[in-house]
């Protein structure tokens, strides 16, 4: 997986979370506190301000609890909801913590909500060996380009995935299970 040179991002992150908007969440869920967005939960989602189509994204987490579950969405369309305020027609990177014992994938995994199945392929056992522990930070790397999709976990490869459809739309982060926190979430547009 190559990621555009550190140059080439920019930061989404503010305290005013200006570039965001909350669709369908409940007051608190997604709170700004010392320099950090503190995500605790249980709907909804945080949308960018803009569509994107091809771009590279950085994520900057720690979990906060062992239960924590949330996740990246990219292309979402976000025209309705497939459970919980989340939008259909999107995709979503898993950012479960794999400490929990879960019929989901743990962090690095996709989903595809309301989106065609296509080739996925995910090493869950490397994800859970390179995932950081509870309360330490750690990046979740994605990259998209065209109808492929890749990540990385702390500078490791973990997912790649073909058939990635909306050629454009929003990326998000998802209030689920509480809680965890986001220091950083950088972009690089290729498109």
């Amino acid at each position: 997986m190559t990621l555009a040179q550190d140059n080439a991002f920019e930061e989404l992150l503010d305290a005013e979370l200006s570039r965001w908007s909350s669709v369908d969440a409940a007051d608190g869920t997604f709170v700004w506190d010392s320099g950090v967005l503190r995500v605790t939960g249980p709907e909804g989602w945080l949308r960018s301000d803009r569509l994107y189509g091809d771009f590279d994204l950085i994520v900057e987490f720690r979990f906060l609890t062992d239960d924590a579950d949330s996740g990246v969405f990219f292309r979402a369309i976000g025209e309705t909801a497939f459970m919980r305020g989340w939008p259909n027609a999107a995709y979503q990177l898993q950012m479960l913590n794999p400490i929990t014992e879960s019929r989901f994938p743990p962090l690095g995994g996709l989903f595809r909500h309301g989106m065609p199945e296509a080739d996925t392929r995910f090493d869950e056992d490397l994800a859970r060996a390179v995932t950081s522990p509870t309360g330490q930070w750690q990046t979740l790397a994605i990259s998209v380009t065209g109808e492929r999709v890749e990540a990385g976990i702390n500078d490791t490869p973990v997912l790649s995935a073909d058939g990635i459809g909306n050629t454009r739309g929003y990326i998000g982060l998802q209030g689920e299970t509480p809680s965890l926190e986001f220091r950083s979430v950088r972009i690089a547009v290729r498109d």
